[in-house]
């Protein structure tokens, strides 16, 4: 059966299987699958794309560019995108990475909110004339604040929707781990990838690069949550540094024994906590022992995403240990999806560090197999969606624990399936999920240049 063929069956199939569909009918629906633009220039919308489980491009033209303002979603050009978030607007505010801006749709069309287009050191001031490095997450504050993870200017800054004003609220830029118990505003953070807000108003941080969650306080102050607490140096290793190679950059810093730390080519594991240590259920980690493993290098990517779920429980991407895991109101930290690796530390990060995997759906989330897992979007009633980026798919966690596919082939890297099964389709590198109040799936199909959708992703 031929292409054209399986279309038609599938349009007859659709109308309910009657014979009554004329081949001729069969054959004009199927062209419109085929080719949906010659319809959208009659006004008409592509086929099937509010149907529960189908998967349909929400904005993008799949062509990387410096998209222009004023166009429909789909007209638009993106680069690289990161994620999309909706604000407490209704809008949908689309990170755009690699243009170093933060798009929004408005009213149909796609408008600049914050960025110019062009790299810079992210100044404080209007949002349209600050020039952002790669931002990678759009939150909102309690008092409906739009809440920049501005990642490789190092900096969490805050967007007032009323003055288009923008400033930094924590982290001055400079790329280090610094000002625990101090003012957030004061802070040095390392890549913030992504921010969450409790019930309490206190926003997280996933300081990336750091290897840590840290939290703001009522009273201002930064404190470490998940994570060490203070400076990390291994019993018996030193910490030995060399500048950056570029000016801005982050000292490039290495553990070695002490015995051999005298020799500036001494060898020995990068000068972060990375590593791992945790347990599942029943047992769990006290957050300031629970390593993780997030890339941290200056050609990293961003990793670690993080979402808050019901009942204060942070949900967290950690990417390099290839599981996803939890922060309890208690401050404990437990493994909810993924095989974990064995306990190991930055001593022994080299022999010891994971590699990711595929398999495991339609079993335990904790016994199934992830590739460097990226992003979580969490539904109110606690279904969670997990953007498993180098396995190009998307997967749910069901509240029975079980783990499911539910976009992208996984395993398989491309871009195809519009207007059909979200879990036939092709999928490129996604690294942003989210969800929106009718529990539709959106998808930052990164390496397509995309933002795409799946209709009724928790009730499918």
């Amino acid at each position: 059966m031929n292409h054209d063929e399986s279309l038609v069956r599938r349009v007859r199939q659709r109308a309910g299987g009657k014979r009554a569909l004329a081949p001729a009918v069969a054959y004009i629906l199927a062209f419109a699958l085929i080719a949906p633009s010659t319809l959208a220039g009659c006004g008409s919308e592509a086929p099937d794309c509010d149907v529960a489980g189908v998967i349909c491009t929400f904005a993008g033209t799949g062509k990387a560019g410096l998209g222009k303002d004023g166009v429909a979603p789909t007209a638009v050009s993106l680069y690289l995108p990161q994620d999309l978030t909706f604000g407490p607007d209704g809008r949908a505010y689309i990170v755009d990475w690699n243009n170093h801006r933060i798009r929004v749709i408005d009213q149909g069309k796609v408008q600049t909110l914050i960025g110019t287009g062009e790299l810079g050191d992210a100044p404080d001031g209007d949002g349209l004339q600050t020039r952002l490095n790669h931002p990678t997450h759009v939150a909102f504050s309690p008092d409906g604040k739009l809440i920049l993870s501005a990642w490789h200017n190092s900096k969490v800054m805050q967007y007032d929707l009323s003055t288009h004003e923008i400033k930094a609220i924590c982290g001055n830029g400079e790329r280090t781990y610094a000002g625990e118990g101090a003012a957030a505003k004061d802070a040095k953070l390392d890549l913030p990838v992504a921010t969450a807000f409790d019930s309490q108003g206190r926003m997280l941080i996933m300081d990336q690069a750091n290897q840590r969650i840290r939290r703001v306080e009522g009273d201002g102050t930064l404190h470490t949550v998940v994570g060490p607490v203070g400076p990390f140096l291994p019993a018996g290793y030193v910490e030995v540094c060399k500048p950056g190679s570029d000016p801005g950059q982050a000292p490039e810093c290495k553990f070695c024994k002490a015995a051999e730390a005298a020799d500036p080519a001494c060898k020995g594991p990068p000068a972060r906590p990375q590593g791992f240590a945790g347990s599942v259920q029943p047992g769990a980690v006290v957050g300031s022992a629970a390593y993780m493993n997030q890339p941290f290098s200056q050609s990293a990517p961003p990793a670690g995403g993080m979402e808050m779920g019901p009942g204060d429980k942070l949900v967290f991407a950690d990417s390099g240990n290839h599981v996803i895991r939890m922060l309890l109101p208690d401050g404990s930290v437990q493994t909810i999806a993924g095989t974990e690796p064995k306990d190991y530390d930055a001593t022994t990060l080299l022999d010891d560090a994971p590699a990711g995997g595929y398999g495991g759906d339609g079993g335990p989330a904790t016994a199934a197999k992830f590739s460097q897992p990226r992003d979580v979007a969490v539904h109110p009633s606690g279904v969670i969606f997990v953007a498993d980026k180098e396995n190009n798919c998307v997967r749910r966690i069901d509240l029975d624990g079980t783990v499911h596919g539910v976009a992208g082939t996984c395993g398989k890297r491309g871009y195809g399936g519009d207007f059909g099964p979200a879990d036939e389709a092709l999928l490129n590198r996604p690294y942003g999920v989210a969800l929106d109040a009718e529990g539709n799936l959106y998808i930052a199909d990164t390496y397509n240049h995309r933002i795409r959708v799946v209709h009724q992703a928790v009730a499918n």
